[in-house]
């Protein structure tokens, strides 16, 4: 297993507490949901028996030093939002928001997302956020759960990207491009889902951030800025990056796209498209499907 850092020994201690109650917990406080990002975090099913085929030791450990890190090793706050996490990923099933459902096409030019080798590891996986496309459609906002269940699909896919069994390449980084949604501040619905899907990222997806771009942005950030710190804590607000020239984010991303004033192919010529479920999200999936037909 690549090196997990602890400070002192006691982040170390509480880690393996943590890790080590899992089964208990998730058996206990999650209703027997033990899924995180597609990974299998308990070692035994059901029925609490060991099982190997969906589990990777690697991989929950490293999910879960991610949690404990996100919350500086208080046992107390970690165990807390595993539980939290685990039931809101039971009851509103991010995955099938990113690998079954079908969303409306005009979302679907919203968010692009691409992956640069030649990065930093945790500048490697970006999603964009093309909010500019948006403009003329804010009917599409009306109905705010459609928008934020298309956004969290495209997270659960840019996921995908990442490695889990390793320290160095598991954070994401994103664009938020704002050039030409100036009139977005004259509308209630557009803002009623940004305060949605910040919380939720904010709650239910922590330490998986490395940096936030936002570019072309117009006057109007004035109060997407203010709407996202009421929800994030400074740790996050440190990582978020303002532009209001498109053309500079090649002075933070060396693989930007043309767009951007890199040297890359333009951004949709760069969007992967093509992602996959793990194979225990698969099989959530098609258990999923079968309890519905049955």
């Amino acid at each position: 297993m690549s090196e997990m850092k602890f400070e002192n020994t006691e982040e170390q201690k509480v880690f393996q507490e943590v890790f080590n109650e899992l089964p208990e917990l998730i058996k206990g406080k999650c209703k027997g949901y033990d899924e995180l990002y597609g990974y299998k975090l308990n070692f035994k099913d059901e029925d609490q028996q060991i099982v190997e085929k969906y589990y990777d030791e690697e991989i929950a450990k490293h999910l879960i030093y991610k949690v404990c890190k996100a919350f500086q090793f208080n046992k107390d706050h970690v165990t807390q939002r595993i539980v939290d996490v685990l039931n809101w990923r039971r009851e509103f099933n991010p995955l099938s928001a990113a690998f079954l459902e079908k969303h409306d096409p005009e979302l679907e030019e919203v968010g692009v997302i691409t992956q640069y080798p030649e990065e930093s590891p945790n500048k490697q996986v970006v999603t964009w956020n093309l909010y500019g496309q948006l403009v003329k459609k804010k009917e599409l906002f009306k109905d705010t759960n459609k928008f934020i269940r298309y956004r969290i699909g495209l997270m659960e896919k840019g996921l995908r990207l990442l490695q889990f069994d390793s320290i160095g390449n598991n954070y994401m980084t994103q664009v938020h491009d704002y050039n030409g949604v100036s009139v977005f501040r004259m509308d209630g619905n557009i803002k009623k889902c940004t305060k949605q899907v910040i919380s939720i990222f904010q709650q239910y997806y922590p330490e998986l951030l490395w940096a936030k771009y936002f570019v072309n942005v117009p006057v109007v950030f004035s109060w997407v800025y203010g709407v996202v710190k009421q929800f994030v804590d400074e740790q996050t607000m440190s990582k978020f990056v303002v532009l209001s020239d498109g053309k500079k984010l090649n002075q933070y991303l060396k693989s930007a796209p043309k767009d951007y004033g890199g040297q890359n192919q333009k951004l949709k010529e760069q969007n992967i498209q093509d992602m996959r479920p793990t194979k225990y999200g698969l099989y959530l999936l098609e258990k999923q499907n079968n309890e519905d037909v049955d």
